[in-house]
């Protein structure tokens, strides 16, 4: 139902936003009823406990702090597979507050940082980012099962000693991860760039491609299984090292460079490659392994146009929309 209702928004907003506006309305979605707004900004602030926050294509300011669950979905951050909607870029951090647990992020191409915030006396629990290209994300101590999936990170993940974080199938192009102490879970990514791990201690890594060295700076006993890493690799301090291999990188993607992330490079694990079928559940490691492997495109799970044609033929408006379903 709720995949109907957002496929009558998007045909709304195409159909019936004025020259003016073209596609810039944001609909947000409260079961059965729908409000549009201009700026995201008035979405949040208008938005109730549990509400979805559709943005199409299309850059957008953020200024305000969420402090409700809200789920808000863009049309997704790779041009190839936005080339009819263009991508939803957010420009600002992202303040996340108590308030704002079970919500989520899906779809956007942040252009600042996601900032967990709370007091000594509130906590921010189960929240999620999906999908997205991130600069960087902060969390608190008093944030806990915070999941960051097939999103691609461009900076920083500061972890301040929060508990049940899962970093998992993303492209981690630089910076540091710095600040966990056990429960924090590092699984299916790709590293590409030197990865400086400060203060990290009692995490797990597994089925992760290093593609430059990894080092570990004040930290121990973390456990590494089934990674692979380009070339020697050392830690300092004591870690659990279980069935981890090395390979050059010319012998694992299809299509790859290995200094920086690029949208037309192919992650796809060659299956020559010594990181074929070696992960700790029989799958590739990288984000193209587990059952339900990386995304192609990156799109958000809701119906997405795939190609619009709007004229005026005798007066006449002339609509033709492609929608395609997203199976996940």
């Amino acid at each position: 139902m709720k995949k109907l209702i957002y496929l009558i928004i998007l045909i709304s907003l195409v159909l019936f936003s004025g020259p003016s506006v073209g596609q810039t309305l944001i609909a947000v979605q409260n079961e059965s009823t729908s409000s549009f707004y201009n700026s995201l900004d008035s979405a949040i602030i208008n938005a109730t406990n549990g509400d979805y926050i559709y943005l199409p294509g299309g850059s957008f300011k953020i200024t305000v702090p969420i402090e409700k669950q809200l789920n808000i979905i863009g049309a997704g951050h790779n041009p190839d597979s936005c080339a009819a909607t263009g991508i939803t870029v957010v420009v600002g951090n992202f303040n996340i507050n108590s308030g704002s647990d079970h919500g989520s992020l899906t779809g956007l191409k942040i252009g600042g940082e996601i900032i967990f915030t709370t007091n000594e006396n509130q906590f921010i629990n189960y929240y999620s980012i999906e999908r997205c290209n991130i600069m960087g994300v902060y969390l608190t101590p008093r944030s806990s099962n915070i999941l960051i999936n097939e999103c691609i990170v461009t900076g920083i993940i500061q972890g301040e000693y929060a508990q049940g974080f899962q970093l998992s199938k993303c492209i981690v192009e630089a910076g540091s991860i710095s600040n966990f102490d056990s429960n924090a879970y590092f699984i299916n990514n790709i590293f590409i760039e030197s990865e400086t791990l400060y203060n990290v201690s009692g995490c797990s890594f597994r089925n992760n491609i290093f593609l430059n060295s990894a080092g570990n700076s004040t930290g121990y006993t973390n456990t590494y299984q089934n990674n692979l890493f380009n070339g020697v690799y050392s830690f300092i301090g004591n870690q659990i090292l279980l069935n981890n291999i090395t390979g050059p990188v010319s012998t694992l993607f299809k299509n790859q460079s290995e200094t920086v992330f690029d949208y037309k490079q192919d992650y796809h694990i060659l299956d020559t490659s010594p990181a074929h079928n070696a992960g700790t559940d029989g799958t590739d490691l990288g984000i193209y392994g587990t059952g339900s492997p990386w995304k192609e495109g990156s799109l958000p799970s809701n119906p997405h146009i795939q190609s619009k044609t709007i004229s005026t033929v005798n007066g006449n408006l002339n609509v033709k929309i492609k929608v395609a379903a997203q199976d996940y």
